[in-house]
Parts: C-alpha cells; sequence; structure tokens
C-alpha cells in the first residue's frame, strides 16, 4: 500500500539535508534512497531531488525515466528545477518518449513567466529559465517540427503553450 507519510517526511528530510551539507554529498544520499524505492512510488520520490538543483540530476533523470510508465509534469518540474538547457531538452526530445515529455515539460515550466494556474510555490520563487537562453524563434521552431513526430494531445497542448510563453512574455 502507498503511504503519502512515509514520502512526505522523505521530501521534507531531503530538504532539510540540503540545506545541511553540501551538494554533492546530498544529492548522493537522496538519490540512492530514491535508487531503492520500489518503481511504483518512484514519481513520488522524485520530488525530494528538486532541492539538489543541480545538473547531475538531469542526467539521474536520463538514467532513471525508464523506471516508470506514467511521466507526470513531476519529471519535468525536476528537470526545469535542476538547471535544464535548450541543447539537452533538444536531445531529449530527439531520443522521443518517455525524455521528450519530460523535455517538453521542463521546457513549458522554464518559459512560464508570472503566476500560472497551478504553478508550485517552488516554481515561483526560483522561475528556471533555460540555461543558455535560445532565441524564443529558434524553440518554437524546433517545437513546430517535433509535432511532426510527436502530435498526441498531450504534446500540442504543451507546444501550445510553451510558444505562447514565448511570445507572450
Amino acid at each position: 500500500m502507498y503511504d503519502q507519510e512515509k514520502v512526505n517526511e522523505f521530501v521534507f528530510r531531503s530538504e532539510n539535508l540540503v540545506k545541511s551539507v553540501d551538494m554533492d554529498k546530498a544529492f548522493l544520499i537522496i538519490s540512492q534512497e530514491i535508487d531503492n524505492c520500489e518503481d511504483k512510488y518512484l514519481n513520488e520520490y522524485i520530488t525530494a531531488l528538486n532541492f539538489v538543483r543541480n545538473e547531475k540530476v538531469l542526467d539521474w533523470i536520463e538514467n532513471n525515466v525508464d523506471r516508470t510508465l506514467n511521466i507526470g509534469q513531476n519529471w519535468g518540474h525536476l528537470a526545469a528545477s535542476s538547471y535544464l538547457s535548450w541543447e539537452r531538452a533538444n536531445k531529449w526530445m530527439a531520443s522521443g518518449r518517455p525524455l521528450s515529455l519530460v523535455a517538453l515539460d521542463g521546457i513549458m515550466f522554464c518559459t512560464t513567466i508570472g503566476k500560472r494556474l497551478n504553478q508550485s510555490l517552488w516554481m515561483r520563487q526560483i522561475q528556471p529559465k533555460l540555461i543558455d537562453k535560445p532565441k524564443p524563434e529558434i524553440v518554437a521552431r524546433k517545437l513546430k517540427d517535433y509535432l511532426l513526430t510527436d502530435n498526441a494531445y498531450r504534446t500540442k497542448n504543451t507546444i501550445s503553450k510553451i510558444i505562447e510563453n514565448l511570445f507572450n512574455a
């Protein structure tokens, strides 16, 4: 049975750990605990990695995203919190699902300006951006090209939000 209290306690401990040790050590401890969790709880446990805010988390995503079939926006949230670059997002899109879904959600979080409906307080506080600052026209063109290979509803909806974010900021 799923134990939300156990997950909440782990996330709370992780947030405090990040404040008390260096980031590399925090990443190692948190990621090892997540690596040992059952795959069915992975989507909940990854929340703790948001506090690490390190590109190592992006490598961790690449190595662990295949552990789950349900790629929710929390994966993109994590990527955006971890200094996602356009270069990496583009690479993830080229690799297809599931990483392409993480990339699209990460780009969406990195292009959101101001308050967005259901946006976490964490995202409002850190206001993530794509670290290599690509030109909006380049991003929009690449995303429109991507629709030729994946035009599922979720993909179309996310790309529409990103393009709106890019040009209505």
